[in-house]
């Protein structure tokens, strides 16, 4: 297996390479930018060496690299098959446990946990019941 690249901006990794088209679409959801003029800094890894690898795997090659964001973005079968990608979030600051975020809203968390403007429980608090963040607003 090849290594993560060291960068600033955050990582979002595809893990599955079964649709093509889906990884198009979620990239272009994730790069988007809102009408505010925000939009997620994330450095895209598609690479098949990183096929099926676990999210705890990915982590601790991040972990490894320096510098490195506080936050890693996980494109798994899971955010890859739902209607609006649920990418899994990974924090890499400290050890808490992975929620999920829609693409449209990965903004958000990209941006406020790497500046600290918010914490991890701001989002994980915000999730809806199926453990996806959709948005501040959306609950």
């Amino acid at each position: 297996m090849t290594g993560l690249p060291i960068v600033d901006d955050s990582l979002l990794v595809r893990t599955t390479f079964s649709d093509d088209a889906a990884w198009a679409a979620l990239v272009a959801a994730v790069a988007r930018e809102t009408a505010e003029g925000f939009r997620a800094y994330v450095n895209v890894v598609d690479d098949r060496d990183f096929d099926a690898t676990e999210w705890k795997v990915l982590r601790t090659q991040v972990l490894a690299n320096r510098p490195h964001a506080l936050v890693l973005f996980v494109a798994d079968a899971v955010a890859m098959s739902t209607l609006d990608f649920p990418i899994l979030v990974v924090d890499v600051a400290e050890d808490y446990e992975p929620f999920r975020c829609t693409a449209r809203e990965l903004w958000s968390v990209d941006n406020n946990l790497n500046i600290g403007n918010m914490d991890w429980a701001d989002f994980s608090r915000s999730v809806e019941l199926d453990g996806v963040f959709r948005g501040f607003g959306s609950a």
